[in-house]
């Protein structure tokens, strides 16, 4: 790549915009979408707390190196890991890496043709990227399904996520596919195979094989066993496993403590220049949450770096007493009967599964605000999902719960709160 072409690349970088209208106006009809068409298997959702399937956003710019510029436009089909790498450093060092395998497999059916662009593969999980091609706009069509399958395997999924649809008219969606694994996967079987359905008239359905040439990177496991203590609460903290695409933090709540964490806003890891590691502001961020024995934080890795020390700091604990830490309704006699946040949340029943939210902007409450629901029976259901719209003074959100056979009334418990902790607490890590 000369310098002339370059320049040209950095062009078309700044050209990608943040169309914030598009994206709520996504964000409203994915829900619409993902209520309609919700499919879930149980035994994965028993094991997850939050699956972040959200609207992917543009950027601005990229600041690049030369090197690195010419790094990524080697690879077919690159745009969606230009995307990744805006919001996710170790990708970014994935890709300098040479981590990426390329695979360029194309299929056709009923004027669709889908190519298998590469992916990136590790023990958590992989990211597959691919290009959708028609003759006709196919920016509102919907994926409707899609699995990984390892041949003669035994994959243990824990989430499969994907995006919307375009927004703007297209004949050629570029986009990607993730799946993260509840138990490292094992590659020795490395043959795959790909099944994508999409809503379109014949509900077409693409199943491509594929086999993975690369050496795979193994996970790098610290054991810890550490606990922190903040204003009296303490977490524990078991172990790090790093891998390419991502860090997990094995951490959980003890058994002593007097309030209930629900989050830990602000997580976030250093290394000995303060260069930091964060969440992912897309994907799966946790499998599980406090109130299991241990979970699973997943942020930004840095697998390929060979730091000297790490600082890993929490800060802005979201609490509530126990006890305290749930909403009561019946939903049969349309009625709130418990809530604890009822000064900073207004809770109405709107429907047989649904309910209205509306808090202040001001408040510490940013994302999700319910979790699992317990019946009357001690039963175990979950949310269908929610969608929110904000303004300067208030937050207004929709939550829809499966209930199918719960016993009335039942606990919905909080899973964020706008009451924090006020201390922080971090602990140094030596690796050398």
């Amino acid at each position: 790549m000369n310098e002339k072409e370059f320049e040209q690349l950095k062009k078309e970088f700044e050209k990608i915009d943040v169309p914030k209208d598009k994206i709520r106006k996504a964000r409203e009809d994915g829900y619409s979408k993902f209520k309609k068409n919700m499919k879930r298997n149980r035994t994965i959702l028993k094991q997850l707390a939050v699956v972040a399937v959200l609207v992917l956003a543009f950027v601005t710019s990229i600041r690049i190196s030369p090197t690195f510029a010419q790094t990524i436009a080697k690879i077919p089909g690159f745009a969606p890991l230009v995307e990744l790498i805006t919001y996710d450093k170790g990708v970014k060092d994935i890709v300098e890496n040479e981590y990426y395998e390329e695979l360029g497999i194309m299929q056709t059916k009923n004027d669709l043709t889908l190519t298998i662009l590469g992916t990136i593969a590790d023990e958590s999980g992989m990211i597959i990227f691919y290009q959708l091609e028609a003759p006709y706009d196919i920016s509102k069509l919907d994926t409707k399904e899609f699995d990984l399958i390892q041949k003669d395997g035994n994959l243990e999924l824990g989430a499969k996520t994907y995006s919307w649809p375009s927004i703007d008219p297209t004949n050629i969606i570029k986009d990607k596919l993730e799946v993260v694994a509840y138990k490292p996967i094992d590659y020795t079987n490395s043959n795959f195979e790909i099944k994508l359905t999409f809503a379109d008239e014949k509900q077409t359905t693409f199943k491509v094989p594929f086999t993975l040439s690369k050496p795979i990177q193994k996970s790098k496991l610290i054991e810890l066993d550490k606990q922190v203590e903040i204003d009296g609460q303490k977490i524990n903290i078991e172990s790090i496993k790093i891998s390419p695409l991502r860090a997990e933090i094995k951490i959980g709540a003890d058994l002593t403590n007097t309030m209930q964490i629900l989050n830990i806003k602000q997580f976030k890891m250093l290394d000995e220049n303060g260069e930091e590691w964060g969440r992912t502001s897309n994907g799966l961020i946790a499998f599980g949450n406090f109130r299991d024995e241990t979970h699973s934080i997943f942020i930004q890795s840095n697998y390929f770096r060979e730091p000297e020390k790490l600082t890993m700091i929490f800060d802005q604990i979201e609490v509530l007493p126990k006890g305290e830490d749930y909403i009561e309704v019946d939903f049969l006699k349309q009625k709130v009967l418990k809530n604890p946040l009822e000064k900073e949340v207004d809770v109405k029943v709107t429907g047989f599964n649904t309910l209205d939210v509306t808090y202040t902007d001001t408040s510490e409450i940013k994302s999700q605000l319910f979790g699992n629901v317990i019946d009357s029976k001690g039963s175990i259901f979950y949310s269908d999902g929610h969608s929110f719209t904000t303004d300067e003074q208030k937050i207004e959100a929709t939550y829809s719960f499966d209930l199918k056979d719960a016993v009335n009334p039942v606990k919905i418990y909080f899973s964020s709160s706008p009451k924090l902790l006020d201390g922080n607490a971090q602990i140094q890590i030596p690796l050398k």
